[in-house]
Protein backbone atom coordinates (compact mmCIF):
# COMPACT_ATOMS: atom_id res chain seq x y z
CA UNK A 1 0.00 0.00 0.00
CA UNK A 2 1.35 3.68 -0.61
CA UNK A 3 1.31 5.84 2.40
CA UNK A 4 -0.53 9.20 1.75
CA UNK A 5 2.46 11.25 1.96
CA UNK A 6 4.38 9.42 -0.57
CA UNK A 7 1.23 9.40 -2.89
CA UNK A 8 1.12 13.33 -2.55
CA UNK A 9 4.62 13.96 -3.51
CA UNK A 10 4.27 11.89 -6.68
CA UNK A 11 1.30 13.78 -7.48
CA UNK A 12 2.90 16.83 -6.70
CA UNK A 13 5.92 15.36 -9.10
CA UNK A 14 3.34 14.39 -12.14
CA UNK A 15 1.76 17.98 -11.71
CA UNK A 16 4.96 19.50 -11.94
CA UNK A 17 6.12 17.09 -15.19
CA UNK A 18 3.02 18.44 -16.86
CA UNK A 19 3.15 22.08 -16.12
CA UNK A 20 5.43 24.76 -18.19
CA UNK A 21 5.57 22.65 -21.37
CA UNK A 22 5.10 26.12 -23.63
CA UNK A 23 4.78 25.26 -27.47
CA UNK A 24 6.59 28.49 -29.04
CA UNK A 25 10.42 28.32 -27.93
CA UNK A 26 13.80 28.48 -30.47
CA UNK A 27 15.09 25.43 -29.18
CA UNK A 28 12.19 23.46 -30.29
CA UNK A 29 12.52 21.35 -33.82
CA UNK A 30 10.25 19.30 -35.51
CA UNK A 31 10.72 16.55 -38.26
CA UNK A 32 7.85 16.05 -40.48
CA UNK A 33 7.19 13.36 -43.28
CA UNK A 34 4.93 13.97 -46.48
CA UNK A 35 3.76 11.43 -47.97
CA UNK A 36 3.37 13.65 -51.31
CA UNK A 37 7.06 14.01 -51.02
CA UNK A 38 8.26 10.70 -49.23
CA UNK A 39 12.34 10.90 -49.73
CA UNK A 40 12.51 14.00 -47.89
CA UNK A 41 12.25 15.44 -44.28
CA UNK A 42 10.23 18.55 -43.34
CA UNK A 43 12.09 19.97 -40.63
CA UNK A 44 10.42 23.22 -39.07
CA UNK A 45 12.03 25.52 -35.97
CA UNK A 46 11.70 29.04 -35.04
CA UNK A 47 14.04 31.87 -35.38
CA UNK A 48 13.49 35.37 -34.50
CA UNK A 49 10.87 38.01 -33.92
CA UNK A 50 8.65 40.11 -35.98
CA UNK A 51 6.24 42.56 -35.14
CA UNK A 52 2.69 42.44 -36.89
CA UNK A 53 0.28 45.57 -36.07
CA UNK A 54 1.97 46.41 -33.16
CA UNK A 55 2.21 42.71 -31.67
CA UNK A 56 5.30 40.33 -31.30
CA UNK A 57 5.11 36.79 -33.05
CA UNK A 58 7.78 34.33 -33.47
CA UNK A 59 8.92 33.49 -37.08
CA UNK A 60 8.75 29.92 -37.92
CA UNK A 61 10.86 28.02 -41.06
CA UNK A 62 10.68 24.89 -42.33
CA UNK A 63 13.50 23.13 -44.58
CA UNK A 64 13.89 20.11 -46.15
CA UNK A 65 16.58 17.17 -44.87
CA UNK A 66 18.73 19.87 -43.98
CA UNK A 67 18.86 23.31 -42.56
CA UNK A 68 20.56 25.06 -45.65
CA UNK A 69 17.05 26.23 -47.86
CA UNK A 70 14.75 27.91 -45.65
CA UNK A 71 11.01 28.49 -46.33
CA UNK A 72 8.70 30.94 -44.25
CA UNK A 73 5.73 29.62 -42.55
CA UNK A 74 4.11 32.14 -40.98
CA UNK A 75 4.00 34.12 -37.69
CA UNK A 76 2.86 32.39 -34.08
CA UNK A 77 2.24 34.06 -30.65
CA UNK A 78 1.12 32.26 -27.47
CA UNK A 79 -1.03 33.80 -24.91
CA UNK A 80 -2.71 31.61 -22.04
CA UNK A 81 -2.52 28.30 -23.55
CA UNK A 82 -3.85 29.51 -26.63
CA UNK A 83 -1.29 29.92 -30.20
CA UNK A 84 -2.27 32.34 -32.47
CA UNK A 85 -1.02 31.57 -35.95
CA UNK A 86 -0.74 34.08 -39.12
CA UNK A 87 -0.11 31.93 -42.11
CA UNK A 88 2.55 33.58 -44.66
CA UNK A 89 0.32 34.61 -47.57
CA UNK A 90 -0.59 38.38 -47.57
CA UNK A 91 -3.39 39.87 -45.82
CA UNK A 92 -3.38 36.70 -43.95
CA UNK A 93 -5.58 37.21 -40.70
CA UNK A 94 -4.33 35.94 -37.18
CA UNK A 95 -6.36 32.33 -36.48
CA UNK A 96 -6.42 29.62 -33.50
CA UNK A 97 -3.72 27.22 -34.30
CA UNK A 98 -4.26 25.01 -30.92
CA UNK A 99 -6.07 25.68 -27.94
CA UNK A 100 -4.96 23.75 -24.91
CA UNK A 101 -7.50 24.89 -22.76
CA UNK A 102 -10.11 22.74 -24.36
CA UNK A 103 -12.19 19.89 -22.01
CA UNK A 104 -13.54 16.82 -23.63
CA UNK A 105 -16.55 17.31 -25.34
CA UNK A 106 -15.57 20.91 -26.54
CA UNK A 107 -15.76 22.10 -29.94
CA UNK A 108 -13.49 25.00 -31.50
CA UNK A 109 -12.57 26.34 -34.91
CA UNK A 110 -8.69 26.50 -35.78
CA UNK A 111 -6.35 27.01 -38.67
CA UNK A 112 -3.75 25.67 -40.13
CA UNK A 113 -0.53 26.30 -43.13
CA UNK A 114 -3.31 26.17 -45.95
CA UNK A 115 -6.57 26.33 -44.08
CA UNK A 116 -8.87 28.04 -41.88
CA UNK A 117 -12.36 27.75 -39.84
CA UNK A 118 -12.05 23.77 -39.49
CA UNK A 119 -14.53 22.87 -36.75
CA UNK A 120 -12.88 20.31 -34.08
CA UNK A 121 -14.22 18.44 -31.08
CA UNK A 122 -12.31 16.97 -28.50
CA UNK A 123 -13.45 13.20 -28.09
CA UNK A 124 -11.05 12.32 -25.69
CA UNK A 125 -8.23 13.65 -23.07
CA UNK A 126 -5.59 11.34 -21.77
CA UNK A 127 -1.85 11.17 -20.14
CA UNK A 128 0.89 10.10 -22.10
CA UNK A 129 5.07 9.62 -21.43
CA UNK A 130 7.29 9.94 -23.90
CA UNK A 131 10.56 9.77 -23.02
CA UNK A 132 10.30 9.61 -19.89
CA UNK A 133 7.97 12.66 -19.60
CA UNK A 134 4.47 12.65 -19.17
CA UNK A 135 2.49 15.15 -21.61
CA UNK A 136 -1.54 15.89 -21.61
CA UNK A 137 -2.94 14.71 -25.04
CA UNK A 138 -6.00 15.80 -27.17
CA UNK A 139 -7.91 13.00 -29.48
CA UNK A 140 -9.58 15.05 -32.06
CA UNK A 141 -11.12 11.98 -34.31
CA UNK A 142 -9.91 10.79 -37.49
CA UNK A 143 -6.39 10.01 -35.92
CA UNK A 144 -5.83 13.85 -34.99
CA UNK A 145 -3.76 14.24 -31.81
CA UNK A 146 -2.68 17.27 -29.82
CA UNK A 147 0.30 16.67 -27.57
CA UNK A 148 0.94 19.40 -24.96
CA UNK A 149 4.08 21.57 -25.58
CA UNK A 150 4.98 19.48 -28.93
CA UNK A 151 1.64 20.47 -30.70
CA UNK A 152 -0.27 18.39 -33.83
CA UNK A 153 0.99 14.72 -34.53
CA UNK A 154 1.02 15.58 -38.15
CA UNK A 155 3.36 18.23 -37.25
CA UNK A 156 3.13 22.19 -35.84
CA UNK A 157 1.17 23.92 -38.32
CA UNK A 158 -0.39 20.79 -39.76
CA UNK A 159 -3.67 19.82 -37.42
CA UNK A 160 -6.28 18.68 -39.81
CA UNK A 161 -5.04 19.07 -43.01
CA UNK A 162 -7.42 16.11 -43.87
CA UNK A 163 -10.37 18.55 -43.27
CA UNK A 164 -9.94 20.78 -46.30
CA UNK A 165 -7.16 18.76 -48.48
CA UNK A 166 -9.46 16.72 -51.23
CA UNK A 167 -5.86 14.66 -51.79
CA UNK A 168 -4.70 11.76 -50.06
CA UNK A 169 -1.49 13.44 -48.52
CA UNK A 170 -0.54 12.47 -45.13
CA UNK A 171 1.94 14.35 -42.47
CA UNK A 172 3.33 12.78 -39.94
CA UNK A 173 5.68 14.20 -36.95
CA UNK A 174 8.18 11.50 -36.65
CA UNK A 175 10.22 13.04 -34.06
CA UNK A 176 10.74 16.09 -31.76
CA UNK A 177 13.51 17.88 -29.81
CA UNK A 178 14.16 20.10 -27.35
CA UNK A 179 17.60 21.54 -27.56
CA UNK A 180 18.44 18.78 -29.57
CA UNK A 181 17.45 16.20 -27.31
CA UNK A 182 15.04 13.66 -28.68
CA UNK A 183 11.33 14.19 -26.52
CA UNK A 184 9.11 12.31 -29.43
CA UNK A 185 9.23 9.77 -31.64
CA UNK A 186 6.38 7.96 -33.56
CA UNK A 187 5.25 4.89 -32.56
CA UNK A 188 7.06 2.30 -34.89
CA UNK A 189 9.72 4.67 -36.66
CA UNK A 190 13.31 4.08 -35.78
CA UNK A 191 14.51 7.45 -37.86
CA UNK A 192 13.98 11.34 -37.41
CA UNK A 193 14.99 11.42 -41.13
CA UNK A 194 13.03 9.64 -44.24
CA UNK A 195 16.60 9.36 -46.01
CA UNK A 196 18.23 7.81 -43.57
CA UNK A 197 17.88 4.10 -44.28
CA UNK A 198 18.89 1.06 -41.41
CA UNK A 199 21.99 0.24 -42.57
CA UNK A 200 22.98 3.76 -42.24
CA UNK A 201 21.29 4.01 -38.72
CA UNK A 202 23.35 0.64 -37.46
CA UNK A 203 26.92 1.83 -38.45
CA UNK A 204 27.29 5.31 -39.51
CA UNK A 205 30.96 7.28 -39.71
CA UNK A 206 31.04 8.07 -36.32
CA UNK A 207 28.69 5.48 -34.48
CA UNK A 208 28.75 1.53 -34.49
CA UNK A 209 26.92 -1.24 -32.92
CA UNK A 210 27.56 -4.15 -32.93
CA UNK A 211 26.92 -7.22 -32.79
CA UNK A 212 23.35 -5.53 -34.12
CA UNK A 213 21.08 -7.57 -33.59
CA UNK A 214 22.36 -9.20 -30.58
CA UNK A 215 20.91 -12.16 -28.94
CA UNK A 216 19.40 -11.71 -25.65
CA UNK A 217 21.50 -12.49 -22.30
CA UNK A 218 24.59 -11.07 -24.34
CA UNK A 219 26.62 -8.45 -24.65
CA UNK A 220 26.85 -5.48 -27.63
CA UNK A 221 29.30 -2.79 -27.92
CA UNK A 222 29.06 1.10 -28.87
CA UNK A 223 31.94 2.55 -30.54
CA UNK A 224 31.67 6.75 -31.14
CA UNK A 225 33.45 8.59 -32.65
CA UNK A 226 33.93 11.15 -29.20
CA UNK A 227 33.10 10.21 -25.69
CA UNK A 228 29.54 10.54 -25.62
CA UNK A 229 27.94 12.15 -22.63
CA UNK A 230 24.99 9.61 -21.60
CA UNK A 231 23.16 6.86 -23.52
CA UNK A 232 19.33 5.84 -23.60
CA UNK A 233 17.43 3.38 -24.32
CA UNK A 234 13.83 3.32 -25.57
CA UNK A 235 11.43 0.40 -26.36
CA UNK A 236 8.81 1.49 -29.35
CA UNK A 237 6.66 3.30 -27.46
CA UNK A 238 9.08 5.74 -26.22
CA UNK A 239 9.44 4.69 -22.67
CA UNK A 240 12.66 4.81 -20.84
CA UNK A 241 13.97 1.62 -20.42
CA UNK A 242 17.78 1.99 -19.24
CA UNK A 243 20.07 5.02 -19.17
CA UNK A 244 24.20 4.99 -19.08
CA UNK A 245 26.14 7.87 -17.62
CA UNK A 246 29.58 8.23 -16.76
CA UNK A 247 31.00 7.58 -19.52
CA UNK A 248 34.76 7.64 -20.09
CA UNK A 249 35.68 5.76 -23.05
CA UNK A 250 34.54 6.08 -26.24
CA UNK A 251 33.76 2.18 -26.61
CA UNK A 252 31.46 0.86 -24.20
CA UNK A 253 30.14 -2.66 -23.77
CA UNK A 254 26.49 -3.38 -22.49
CA UNK A 255 24.61 -6.41 -21.62
CA UNK A 256 20.70 -7.06 -22.66
CA UNK A 257 19.93 -8.73 -19.18
CA UNK A 258 16.48 -7.30 -18.35
CA UNK A 259 16.05 -6.07 -22.02
CA UNK A 260 13.06 -7.83 -23.35
CA UNK A 261 13.60 -9.25 -27.35
CA UNK A 262 12.43 -6.43 -29.74
CA UNK A 263 13.41 -3.07 -31.45
CA UNK A 264 15.07 -0.38 -29.40
CA UNK A 265 15.60 3.23 -30.18
CA UNK A 266 19.07 4.39 -28.79
CA UNK A 267 19.71 7.93 -28.36
CA UNK A 268 23.44 8.39 -27.89
CA UNK A 269 23.52 12.52 -26.63
CA UNK A 270 27.01 14.25 -27.45
CA UNK A 271 29.10 16.17 -25.38
CA UNK A 272 27.75 19.46 -27.08
CA UNK A 273 24.06 18.22 -26.25
CA UNK A 274 22.93 17.00 -29.70
CA UNK A 275 21.14 13.82 -29.81
CA UNK A 276 22.16 11.27 -32.14
CA UNK A 277 19.36 8.69 -32.70
CA UNK A 278 19.97 4.81 -34.10
CA UNK A 279 18.48 1.23 -33.91
CA UNK A 280 18.80 -1.85 -31.56
CA UNK A 281 17.36 -5.38 -32.29
CA UNK A 282 17.58 -7.66 -29.63
CA UNK A 283 16.37 -11.09 -30.79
Amino acid sequence: MIKKPTLFLMTIVLCISLSGQNFISEDKQWNVRQDYFPDHTEIYYFDGDSAVNSVIYKKLFVSYDSLESLHFRGFLREEENIVYYIPPEMNSEEGVLYNFNLSEGDTATICNFLCSNISIEVTNIDTVEYFGEYRKRWELGYNNYWIEGIGSTSGPVNSHYSYCITTLDRWDLLCYHESGILKYMKEGETSCYVTVGIDDMISADNVRIAPNPVNSGFEFNIETETIAHSIEFYNTSGVLVRKVSNITDNRINIGTDNLEPGLYVINIITLNNQSEVYKLVIR
